[in-house]
């Protein structure tokens, strides 16, 4: 059972267990932006300011989106899958998704997992979103996994800390630029691969995007089950 708060339970959060947990990620992320930033700041220019005229004589609202918004990229998934020579090992069917892992990034999450098999340990997937609007699903591939060391784990449950946080911040900087968080993974040790719902409210609460997943293993039984989505459905992946 994930969790992101100080603590994880069996029952759905109540609501400031979410705040709390949707506030450790934002802070997460806004300090990845600002490492970012300081990064780039040197040869940044500010945008020139719109004229008066440009402006128009009453001020005027105008919407945006943030620049820093994902966006999954289109793509034809049987044409993207003959470029990477995995058309023999994901089979693609209209209106389902599946998710391509990397080995070295599953290898590396099946490591992390087995170091306690009588805690939960858990951690984020990041990578790339692909969309084929023709078959109207995603494709989505996990290129590495960022490790959330020094949560708190139990035998039912896992929860982030700020210390998990800041240990995953050197390796989301690291990582490219095109990147983004597709989800999650933790650990089931003995309890088989099934979202709790504490897990779905997760993924509701922090997950919320229809490309979003769940890796849930049980490094005891050896079994892995990915679920995409807030509604949690069960996902076909493949190893590349």
């Amino acid at each position: 059972m994930l969790g992101f708060g100080k603590q994880a339970r069996d029952s759905v959060s109540e609501p400031g267990d979410d705040l709390l947990a949707l506030s450790d990620e934002a802070e997460f992320e806004a300090s990845v932006r600002a490492a970012r930033e300081r990064a780039a700041s040197r040869g940044a220019q500010p945008e020139p300011k719109p004229t008066p005229a440009e402006a128009g004589a009453e001020a005027e609202i105008v919407w945006t989106e943030q620049q820093d918004v994902y966006r999954p990229r289109a793509i034809e998934a049987r044409a993207y899958l003959r470029a990477q020579s995995l058309e023999s090992k994901a089979q693609l069917r209209a209106g389902q998704s599946t998710v391509l892992i990397r080995r070295d990034a599953y290898s590396r999450a099946v490591d992390h997992l087995r170091t306690d098999l009588k805690s939960e340990l858990g951690g984020l997937l990041c990578g790339e979103a692909l969309y084929d609007a023709g078959l109207d699903l995603y494709l989505v591939v996990v290129e590495v996994v960022l490790p959330a060391l020094h949560g708190e784990g139990t035998a039912t449950s896992f929860s982030y800390t700020p210390e998990a946080w800041e240990a995953m911040l050197p390796g989301w900087l690291e990582m490219n630029p095109d990147w983004t968080v597709v989800g999650s993974y933790h650990s089931h040790p003995g309890l088989g691969v099934f979202l709790s719902s504490v897990d779905r409210t997760t993924q509701v609460e922090v997950f919320p995007h229809d490309w979003q997943i769940a890796m849930v293993m049980d490094p005891i039984a050896n079994t892995c089950g990915l679920f995409i989505g807030t509604a949690g459905r069960p996902c076909n992946y493949t190893l590349i």
